[in-house]
């Protein structure tokens, strides 16, 4: 079979069109919101936390309902889910900062956001994480940014976006 060298040259040029153009954000201008997190079930993936401290392999994944704030609770508005991945432990008796891979994907309902980086918690408590922001679909299409969040009393994701 012989292939004809136009047709090499014409999907060629389409490949390579299609690979270089990237889709363009649907986000025309940066946008900041916040949501309540309310933690919902745990799931162990690889060994089990529970019963001692996390060490290094470690993971669980929770989700969780996600609701507008604006200084108080407002109506559910999605949901998230987040993989934890211990990249070193508490240490037997909690007494070290903890590394950990945190991936995120954050459903709403005009698209979805995902969030992937490492944070540093420590056992005794609140903590303040910026993650970054690698992408979305529908509206948050190509998204860039950061997420912070703010875990204490109360879990508040502030987003960041940039198209």
């Amino acid at each position: 079979m012989r292939t004809h060298p136009l047709a090499v040259i014409v999907v060629a040029i389409g490949v390579a069109v299609a690979l270089g153009a990237s889709s363009a954000s649907a986000l025309v201008k940066p946008r900041e919101f916040t949501l309540l997190e309310v933690e919902g079930p745990r799931a162990p993936s690889f060994g089990d936390p529970v019963e001692r401290p996390p060490t290094a392999g470690d993971r669980f994944q929770t989700t969780n309902r996600l609701y507008r704030w604006t200084g108080k609770r407002g109506i559910q508005v999605g949901r998230d889910r987040v993989l934890f991945t211990f990249m070193t432990g508490f240490g037997p008796n909690f007494s070290h900062k903890a590394i950990v891979l945190i991936q995120a994907q954050i459903y709403l309902p005009d698209g979805s956001i995902f969030v992937e980086g490492f944070a540093g918690l420590t056992p005794d408590g609140p903590a303040t994480l910026l993650l970054p922001v690698l992408g979305g679909t529908k509206n948050y299409a190509n998204a860039r940014g950061f997420l912070k969040v703010l875990a204490g009393r109360r879990t508040l994701l502030e987003f960041h976006l940039t198209p």
